[in-house]
């Protein structure tokens, strides 16, 4: 399941194909017309603010993240952050890939896996001034430091930061006592959103949408407004938008197929809908990204 930019900027990402982390630095532009989308994937994730507001939304839950706050998002839930201040927020996000620490079976048996495979351990807000946050925090600040400086055998480095960090996580997850239980409307709610992810480019009813979970059109419509505070429909759309900016972006095809291959089937209708969700016409969109 692929993740869903949610800024207009190139981020800063270091991503290491043989260390089981990747870190982005991003900014999260105030009252961004164009929201991140509801996604999830299968690295755990932990999102650290350093300026500004964001809210994050998981699952059925919604809060507000300060400076000096983190969050850490189990795998596979559906999640997406958002800013609804006046002012743009500086984040740092670190993914790291559970699955290669595997190879230390027993640590990995013992500590890791009970954590990414507790479907109801679906995150966690982290004060800034908690002691677990400030030691997972001072341990991304070491990682960065070591990425930059790239001193001899930093990678072992790196992976014993990765190991420092779930051991806090380790240690969060045997101490919280209420924990809410995985609602199957999540299931019912990621099915709905897979079948637009894999058919968005084809004619899509909303009794196409709520067939795929095999529930009414009305429970439809009441998952998405609990889960996405959007429509199916506009849901569609949002995703149809955000393939189609993709395809600007490399400037390969016509404006006209873009238009067909992500759903709209008329240029015109396109148009319209992405000028309201991005504040500037597709072909602006592509020339300002040649620029980059």
């Amino acid at each position: 399941m692929p993740t869903h930019s949610i800024k207009d900027a190139n981020p800063h990402i270091n991503d290491f194909h043989h260390l089981p982390i990747a870190l982005e630095h991003d900014i999260v532009y105030a009252k961004s017309h164009h929201e991140q989308l509801l996604h999830w994937h299968d690295e755990v994730e932990i999102i650290r603010v350093n300026k500004g507001h964001i809210h994050c939304h998981v699952n059925e839950s919604d809060f507000l993240l300060s400076p000096g706050e983190l969050c850490f998002i189990n795998v596979d839930q559906m999640h997406k952050i958002y800013n609804t201040s006046n002012e743009d927020s500086d984040i740092d996000v670190i993914s790291i890939k559970a699955e290669m620490l595997a190879k230390n079976e027993e640590v990995y048996e013992k500590f890791i896996k009970p954590i990414i495979h507790n479907k109801e351990f679906s995150h966690v807000e982290m004060a800034g001034k908690n002691s677990y946050a400030l030691l997972i925090s001072s341990m991304i600040n070491e990682i960065y430091a070591m990425i930059e400086e790239k001193p001899y055998a930093y990678e072992l480095d790196i992976i014993g930061y990765v190991y420092m960090i779930f051991r806090r996580l380790y240690l969060v997850y045997i101490t919280k006592k209420e924990e809410a239980p995985y609602s199957t409307d999540t299931s019912l709610q990621r099915r709905m959103s897979t079948y637009i992810y894999e058919h968005y480019g084809e004619k899509i009813t909303l009794d196409d949408i709520a067939n795929a979970a095999n529930v009414s059109r009305s429970k439809c419509a009441s998952l998405f407004k609990r889960y996405t505070q959007s429509t199916p429909i506009a849901f569609l759309n949002s995703y149809r938008l955000e393939m189609a900016s993709r395809m600007l972006a490399r400037g390969e095809e016509s404006l006209a197929d873009i238009a067909v291959i992500c759903g709209f089937g008329e240029q015109s209708y396109f148009s319209r809908l992405f000028t309201k969700e991005y504040g500037c016409t597709p072909l602006t969109y592509r020339k300002e990204k040649q620029l980059i």
